[in-house]
């Protein structure tokens, strides 16, 4: 039995080793005899090394003979051929795997062909092997029986195993489409944060106009009334004046004259007792229900949203000087002294914190900058360093709008965005959603939108202002 398994297992390596020989034939060169390297195909569909074709044209300019068909092409036409370059490297794979096979299928010990498989050593041996004291009392079967055997074994592990892998695949081909379903969900969360304020900017400066042309309507029909009134009351006294110089009149006339007629005057003397004299009232309208209830709806809204900041001397540079408010910030060149060199303070970049920080939310604040010609506002994450030199960078935990030189405007990220600004802000407006990992900036002055960080916030945030004058914070007229 096991002469029969040497014998098949001779033939079947015989067959592979033919196999093995003509993969190595079709993946070498007829010009160099090796292996192809970046192998092409000409127009007759031979094969060759592309730097052997290219050495074998060299001199040529016209008519380029295949080394091997000798067919002619009249262009010198080289294509690459991936796939067979792909067959070469299998080629070259299962050479290497032919002599490893050659070494490790004989015994190391007798050099025999390692035709059997002993089950409690689990392992292959030769016919020496398995009748000598070693093996003697071991159960000893074919390789092939024992091959067939553990190859059914394995084929039922498949299975499950190719159930699993399939569920993986499925998962990691789902994972890797979130970051852009995560894109998307934040773009869109982006614009319709950016709609959802220019709609509140919006309304409310219609709300604004409409109140305004309500004041001047009302101002209009009350200028009216009065002019009205005016002319109302002149001709009353016009009337009065005539009455009163005719009664004088009256009182120096002869008896017979001043009886005549004098029923009438006195009549018109009694309708004066009785003469309304009414003033018009420039107090202005105080009762605003009349107007859009969305009017109140968005006030109320943004009061939730607004930040009242103030800022923490504890952190600011010795450089700095604040408000007694603390609600205004000025960059001053003398230092101020005995301030105390605490881990909070900032000392190489002129800074300063707000008071408080933002973990969650939404939250609106907005910075005067007035007619400034260098500054830089925005937020910093709670752990950035305070005392070296750094780049403030969105990388570094800094999330800011910058102005140099009064007209260089950059959102500070890696490389800066410059920023093209039609009207010169003198109010910014900053807006954070901190689940939503958006920081937007606005031009409050002509109610424009600047630019917007979008990152992954993980820490404190604190407002941060970078003055060269004199910065303000500031709450909205709205609030």
């Amino acid at each position: 039995m096991a002469e029969t398994s040497l014998l098949e297992a001779g033939a079947s390596a015989a067959s592979t080793a033919a196999a093995l020989e003509n993969l190595q034939v079709e993946a070498s060169c007829s010009v160099c005899l090796e292996y192809l390297k970046e192998p092409v195909i000409i127009e007759c569909g031979h094969n060759f090394c592309k730097a052997c074709i290219t050495r074998w044209w060299e001199d040529l300019e016209r008519d380029f003979p295949c080394p091997v068909c000798r067919k002619t092409s009249r262009y010198r036409s080289l294509r690459p051929n991936r796939q067979l370059g792909s067959m070469v490297e299998i080629a070259k794979q299962l050479q290497a795997v032919k002599r490893k096979i050659r070494d490790e299928s004989l015994c190391p010990q007798h050099h025999e062909a390692l035709s059997l498989f002993c089950y409690e050593d689990q392992e292959a041996v030769c016919l020496i092997c398995a009748i000598s004291h070693t093996h003697r009392a071991h159960t000893v079967v074919p390789l092939d029986d024992a091959t067939q055997e553990y190859k059914e074994k394995l084929q039922k592990c498949l299975e499950p195993l190719e159930q699993k892998l399939q569920e993986i695949t499925r998962c990691k081909s789902s994972e890797e489409k979130k970051p852009g379903e995560l894109k998307r969900l934040v773009e869109s969360r982006r614009q319709q944060i950016l709609k959802e304020f220019e709609e509140l900017h919006r309304r409310l400066d219609e709300e604004q106009q409409m109140l305004l042309s309500r004041l001047e309507e009302e101002e209009q029909d009350i200028l009216q009334r009065l002019r009205e009134n005016a002319a109302h009351l002149g001709d009353k006294r016009r009337d009065l004046a005539h009455l009163a110089a005719e009664v004088e009149g009256k009182c120096l006339q002869s008896g017979f004259e001043m009886l005549k007629d004098v029923k009438s005057t006195l009549e018109k003397c009694e309708k004066v007792k009785t003469m309304e004299v009414t003033s018009v009232s420039i107090e202005l309208e105080k009762n605003f229900s009349n107007f859009p209830r969305q009017y109140f709806a968005l006030r109320k809204i943004l009061k939730q949203l607004i930040a009242d900041v103030t800022l923490d001397p504890e952190t600011a540079h010795p450089n700095l000087v604040l408000s007694e408010d603390r609600k205004s910030v000025k960059f001053v060149e003398t230092r101020l002294r005995d301030l105390p060199d605490t881990p909070r303070r900032f000392t190489f970049y002129p800074c300063v914190l707000a008071t408080e920080g933002f973990t969650s939310g939404r939250h609106y604040w907005e910075v005067e900058v007035g007619d400034k010609t260098h500054w830089a506002v925005g937020v910093c994450r709670d752990s950035v360093s305070r005392k070296g030199e750094l780049t403030p960078l969105p990388e570094t935990g800094y999330w800011r709008v910058r102005l140099w030189n009064g007209d260089k405007y950059a959102a500070t990220t890696t490389p800066f965005t410059p920023l093209h600004i039609k009207v010169k802000p003198k109010r910014v407006g900053i807006f954070l959603d901190y689940e939503a990992g958006t920081l937007s900036f606005y031009n409050v002055t002509d109610r424009s939108h600047i630019y917007t960080f979008t990152d992954t916030f993980t820490e404190k945030l604190w407002s941060l202002p970078q003055p060269s004058a004199e910065l303000a914070y500031c709450l909205p007229p709205y609030s």
